[in-house]
Order: structure tokens, then sequence, then C-alpha cells
């Protein structure tokens, strides 16, 4: 039996791709669903898809840069279910570019998603966390937080943040009793990629990227994993 059998679970992102994915196969293994994002018709859609498996699901349009919209979504998870046990980060955005034509803008989009955002997911949570002494966090950085990729200098370093933030989380959280994991997936064959400039030059080759869903399976893994165990750091790529 999964750890995360009739455990709450909150997914940032979980209308579409990777985060969509964690939601239906959390709710496959009998755990207690809420989701946000801000595409409305996405989020009502895989909230009927996730209910139809469990019964339940709490979707909350939210814009995780937003201080309070992210404390009025936890306090409504924590009202709905009575708890909160885990939280997967899969909301992010990507800009690609040579950095002498990249707006600045741009830079403070994707760091506003994939940093701001993400930790103040992390904060609010933890507050609601530390007086049971249990939690799990589970923030999606990248393989571009390990490696340098050409003409990606915003994404990455914000990848790299994530990285960061998780390793100094587990250290700071982890004798409270609340672990930190850090996924980092390879190259996927999501909507997250379908502005990427590769993808609309017909240069994206479906055939070598990894499937949401696949993702999503080894994230659920690191999530029913039990309170004894913490996984800081893992790699997921596709075999060869």
């Amino acid at each position: 039996m999964s750890w995360l059998k009739d455990k709450v679970i909150f997914v940032t992102g979980g209308a579409s791709g990777m985060g969509r994915e964690v939601a239906l196969q959390s709710a496959q293994i009998g755990a207690k669903v809420a989701i946000c994002d801000l595409h409305e018709q996405r989020l009502e859609q895989t909230r009927a898809d996730v209910a139809r498996i469990a019964g339940d699901c709490l979707a909350l349009r939210t814009d995780i840069t937003n201080e309070s919209q992210v404390a009025a979504a936890v306090g409504a998870i924590v009202r709905h279910f009575g708890r909160l046990d885990t939280v997967v980060n899969s909301a992010g955005v990507f800009y690609g570019g040579p950095i002498e034509t990249t707006p600045i803008e741009q830079f403070d989009f994707v760091y506003g998603v994939n940093v701001r955002g993400l930790y103040l997911v992390c904060r609010e949570a933890v507050r609601v966390m530390l007086p049971r002494q249990s939690g799990h966090l589970i923030n999606i950085a990248s393989i571009a937080a390990e490696r340098p990729i050409l003409h990606e200098s915003v994404y990455s370093s914000s990848k790299w943040a994530v990285r960061g933030i998780s390793l100094n989380l587990a250290l700071e959280l982890g004798p409270k009793g609340i672990r930190c994991s850090c996924v980092f997936p390879g190259g996927m064959d999501t909507t997250f990629w379908e502005n990427d400039p590769r993808r609309q030059a017909g240069q994206w080759d479906a055939s070598r990227m990894l499937r949401g869903e696949d993702v999503a399976r080894a994230v659920v893994q690191v999530a029913s994993l039990p309170p004894e165990v913490n996984i800081r750091e893992i790699q997921v790529y596709r075999p060869g």
C-alpha cells in the first residue's frame, strides 16, 4: 500500500502536462487531490477527471506569484480536507533566447513563476505542516539545473534556484519532520513547450522526449515513500 493513500496532495500547474498526470496518478492510488492553475478550462477538465477517480478534487484558480492568492489556496485546502501532506510544485514557464535580445520582462516573468511562485507555495505549505511535524515538498527542476544549455540562461538559472531552494529546505526542515525532494526531468513532450522556438520551427523530435505521464510516475513514486525516507534529488531520463 502506498504511503500516499488517504493523504492530501497539492499540485501546482495541475491543469495540464505533467502536473495533470501527477494529479490523476495520485488519485488512482487513493490520495486526496487539490490542484491549482490559471487556465480555467483545463483546470475544470482536470478537476472533473480526478473527481471521477477519487470522488473529489479541489481546483483553485491561483496565480502562484501572488502572495495573498497562494495563502488563500493553501488555506482553502486545509479547510476542505483538514490537512496538507504533500506539495508538488510543477508550475513553471520557459523562455529561451540569446542574452542580447532578452527583454528584462521575460527574465522577471520566468523568475516570478519558477522561483518566487515556488518559494511562496513552499512557505505557505510549511506554515501548515510545521505544527504536525510532517510533510513533503517535491519541487520540479530540470536537467537545465545540472548543465549549461545554449540560449537558456534565464530558464536554466531559474531552475538552479529551484535546486538551491530545495537543498536548503531539505537541510532546514528535515529535523522538523518535513522532507524536500527535487526532481530533474529531461526534455518532456508536453504543452509546457508549445511556444518553444524549436518546436515552432519543426526542430522538435518528440521520439526523444519523455512523456509527462512517465515523469509523473517517478514523482508519485517519490511522494509515495514513507516519512523515514527522503530522496533529495532524482534525475528522470529516457533510456540511452
